[in-house]
């Protein structure tokens, strides 16, 4: 009884019809990554770049590099991102301090001046980590060098677009911020 009850099955199994196997699609790409309300970047745009670290002034203890490294490049994401919407409110996620009063006026400039942002996209190339203290804030303690290529193209009113690339190297200092759980931006010098 059960070896005929087996051979039932075994036939009705043979005997279905053939399951459609889905046709291939395109390669997957992954979900957007949200970095602050409403930006959402694509995972690629997350990778981090080269880093070296100063021997003669290593990072402060504690503090990883590789962590301040990951902030920084989202740090950034979210600048450009703000500057395009004209949204000052979106730098608080990305800064602190003087570079967030630095920012919060470039977005008024542009307002005011009737410049529209219309996309800026930075290539960092490379990011050198250390600690150096910011003469203008006591707790920043971790200084960074970041290089690349900003590109960035605007629009005067209704004027034509302008396209600019240029070449960067600048100063910067991070600090922890405990509400947010990541490095911010908080100050720069030239380097």
């Amino acid at each position: 009884m059960v070896g005929s009850g087996l051979v039932v099955v075994w036939t009705a199994a043979c005997a279905s019809a053939p399951a459609k196997i889905p046709s291939a699609s395109a390669t997957p790409t992954a979900a957007p990554t949200t970095i602050a309300p409403g930006v959402a970047v694509s995972p690629s745009e997350l990778t981090l770049p080269p880093y070296t670290l100063s021997t003669s002034n290593p990072l402060p203890a504690g503090v990883s590099a590789q962590r301040v490294v990951k902030d920084v490049v989202i740090d950034d994401l979210i600048e450009n991102a703000a500057l395009e919407r004209r949204d000052p409110g979106l730098l608080a996620y990305s800064d602190t301090g003087d570079l967030l009063q630095a920012e919060q006026q470039e977005i008024s400039t542009n307002t005011s001046g009737n410049i529209k942002v219309l996309s800026i996209r930075d290539n960092i190339t490379s990011i050198q980590l250390g600690s150096k203290a910011d003469p203008n804030n006591s707790s920043a303690q971790t200084a960074i060098i970041v290089q690349g290529t900003e590109i960035r193209e605007q629009r005067t009113g209704s004027g034509p677009r302008d396209h600019t690339s240029r070449q960067f190297q600048v100063l910067l200092w991070v600090v922890w911020s405990p509400a947010d759980s990541r490095y911010l931006l908080c100050d720069t010098a030239n380097a």
